[in-house]
């Protein structure tokens, strides 16, 4: 999707189309691996105290 924005520089919207794209996955995989480290934290404590 990004090759097919560099190659159409005329129309911008498909790099920001690209770019978006990518920019909601990583995001959407941090949060993911976020949830799943505080998930399988063993040092948390059940009523969540520090």
């Amino acid at each position: 999707m990004l090759q097919q924005g560099k190659n159409n520089l005329q129309a911008p919207w498909l790099g920001f189309t690209g770019f978006l794209s990518i920019a909601v996955l990583l995001t959407l995989l941090v949060f993911a691996g976020e949830a799943v480290r505080d998930a399988f934290d063993p040092r948390k404590t059940i009523l969540g105290a520090a």
